[in-house]
């Protein structure tokens, strides 16, 4: 490698902004485009949101697998509902 550095060992990082997962400031892209005090303010808390969620120790990817997992329940079925037989007298 001749003494320089791989570009690629933090190619895998999520990318952060201020301490913050980048993916929780598309809200305020979106608020740039609809520029309103409300949308602004609506933006502002979804990042607070997801900052308090990431002290908790969940990620967005995290989250969002936990609240499927809250939705569909406990029980996992090994077949879908269209693959079970169904017996009628």
């Amino acid at each position: 490698m001749n003494g320089r550095k791989s570009i690629w060992r933090d190619a895998a990082r999520t990318p952060r902004i201020a301490s913050v997962d980048a993916r929780a400031f598309f809200p305020l892209i979106f608020a740039l485009f609809h520029m309103r005090v409300w949308t602004f303010g609506l933006a502002f808390v979804v990042v607070v949101m997801f900052r308090l969620m990431e002290t908790r120790g969940y990620t967005l990817p995290v989250f969002l697998r936990a609240v499927r997992h809250w939705l569909r329940g406990r029980s996992v079925p090994s077949r879908g509902w269209w693959v079970h037989r169904r017996f009628f007298d």
